[in-house]
């Protein structure tokens, strides 16, 4: 159902919508009510990224597959009088057994279930919002920890690997350059997925060798500069682009082959299912197989060469300083020869 979006400021309509979508398990109109509440009254509004949309969105839909399942007419637990103790419940499930869309059937970290969590949160101020509920029932419960040091649980993928991995790539000399690029920017300028995803061609600057980084975390605007071996990646790759674009196709990055996807923006599920396809074929430790081991990798190089936190949060788009103190976790080594470099004064 498509709901004009202005129409969602009239009290009385928003809350018949919200009830009406709440008792009917129309999972569609309530996600747009979450979304509009996100986009216009909510705590980040216009600085909530696309993937924090589509996260939260995510959570919203499990909760609800939770809640009532398909399968049932009577939901299980009734959206609108649904309890801290529902809620717990269904994290434990979570964590537990396992997400409960086809999509993301295994368990969750605990990190992922905290995310699935305030995805919950919002869903429900946006409900109060509407006047469908009195009271928040997720805003209360703890969110899970993980007992893992965060430098551990998001570990950079050694250069080595990474040198291994540009060494090592395969498919036609077309996607080979496409991918070295793609690879580059996550290394060597640390960008997210979804930021490579949204790249525009016009937001390479090659006469500056910068990345203008457009689609930020939080809705944030950065510039990145870029190293040599990025630049030449890009520029090889823009020589190649142009048998392969589309009509009018802004996008930096494009699929090389597809009936319908064909010279259209490269999406971020690709990019990952690529970047995978690699890990596997070179032997790579589990541990190291994510897409944001690269952007580690490119924090920990900015740090070593900087020995700044507030660069590397520049350079990375880092909203929170403290988010970039795990690049500043020294070995044991360094600290020695910190310390023996005082000498006797």
């Amino acid at each position: 159902m498509l709901v004009p979006t202005p129409a969602w400021d009239d009290p009385a309509k928003r809350r018949r919508w919200a009830l009406g979508a709440a008792n009917e398990r129309d999972v569609d109109l309530l996600l747009r009510l979450l979304a509009y509440y996100m986009m216009t009254k909510g705590r980040q509004r216009s600085r909530t990224s696309l993937r924090t949309y589509q996260l939260y969105g995510l959570a919203v839909r499990d909760w609800i597959a939770w809640a009532w399942p398909p399968e049932v007419e009577a939901p299980q637990v009734p959206l609108l009088k649904a309890t801290e103790d529902d809620v717990d419940r269904w994290l434990a499930d979570l964590l537990d057994r396992g997400g409960h869309l086809s999509e993301n059937p295994w368990p969750l970290s605990p990190s992922t279930a905290a995310a699935y969590l305030s995805g919950l949160r919002a869903f429900y101020r946006a409900l109060v919002w509407a006047g469908a509920v009195a009271k928040n029932p997720a805003a209360e419960v703890r969110a899970p920890r993980d007992p893992t040091p965060r430098s551990e649980r998001r570990p950079a993928l050694p250069y080595p690997l990474y040198i291994r991995l540009l060494e090592h790539l395969s498919g036609d000399e077309a996607q080979q350059v496409r991918d070295r690029a793609v690879i580059r920017l996550m290394g060597d300028a640390g960008l997210r997925i979804a930021e490579v995803e949204a790249l525009d061609v016009k937001d390479v600057d090659l006469g500056e060798h910068v990345v203008v980084v457009r689609a930020g975390k939080g809705g944030k605007q950065r510039t990145v500069p870029m190293t040599r071996a990025l630049s030449s990646a890009l520029v090889e790759w823009l020589g190649v682009r142009r048998a392969y674009a589309a009509p009018g196709e802004e996008a930096l990055f494009v699929n090389l082959g597809g009936r319908k996807a064909k010279g259209r923006r490269l999406r971020a599920h690709s990019i990952r299912r690529f970047l995978e396809g690699y890990y596997r074929e070179l032997g790579f430790p589990e541990r190291y197989r994510g897409a944001h081991t690269l952007r580690h990798l490119a924090g920990t190089r900015f740090y070593q060469a900087s020995r700044d936190i507030h660069v590397v949060a520049a350079l990375l788009g880092h909203e929170n300083v403290g988010t970039s103190t795990v690049y500043a976790k020294m070995d044991r080594s360094r600290l020695r020869a910190v310390v023996e470099g005082l000498g006797e004064k």
